[in-house]
């Protein structure tokens, strides 16, 4: 009975994921999560590695990435208002594809340092983009869209594991790797959506 109850419960959810547009949203917002908090897992050692540089100096890249992941929040309120949120979307990922290809090839700390707070200017309003898209969809199942695009946090558990497995065969350029294929994703995501 319990189970056949669970099972009901999910029905909502899984009737929305039979929608493509659905599914590529949420595939989005598991993407993002994903990059976000593996940005957060890996920025110290990636620095430590590549820059020689001691744990408590490569913690600041984290604080560097928060900080221009809040300034990116606050201007994307003043450039979502004027521009198409998906160009802007669109911009921000072949932007981030661009840094996260360049950092796989660096190795200078004040550089290393400049891509991070670019990705984190740029990643700042994917989420909310994508969630407030899926919204717009369907207004009527405003409740059970938002309980699924939250099941998406799940990519934050998902991205460390993997990049964990590539940064013990490749080093740091692993985890920067599985990320990049995040950020692919979501470029993809973006020339699918026409609005």
């Amino acid at each position: 009975e319990t189970t056949k109850n669970t099972l009901w419960s999910f029905k909502p959810y899984l009737i929305l994921l039979k929608d493509k547009t659905i599914l590529l949203l949420f595939l989005g917002i598991l993407f993002i999560v994903g990059v976000d908090v593996g940005l957060n897992v890996m920025i110290p050692g990636f620095l430590m590695e590549r820059c020689s540089m001691e744990l408590n100096e490569a913690g600041y890249g984290i604080s560097l990435y928060f900080v221009f992941r809040t300034v990116g929040a606050f201007m994307g309120t003043f450039i979502l208002a004027r521009f198409s949120s998906i160009k802007f979307l669109r911009i921000s990922m072949i932007i981030t594809l661009c840094v996260f290809i360049f950092m796989l090839f660096v190795s200078e700390s004040q550089l290393l340092l400049a891509t991070i707070a670019i990705v984190g200017f740029f990643c700042a309003n994917v989420f909310s983009i994508i969630f407030s898209k899926a919204l717009q969809l369907y207004p009527d199942s405003a409740n059970e869209l938002s309980g699924l695009m939250i099941m998406g946090l799940f990519g934050g558990t998902v991205f460390p594991l993997a990049m964990g497995v590539a940064s013990d065969a490749m080093g740091q350029s692993g985890a920067v790797a599985v990320m990049t294929v995040g950020v692919i994703y979501l470029l993809l995501y973006t020339l699918k959506i026409k609005k």
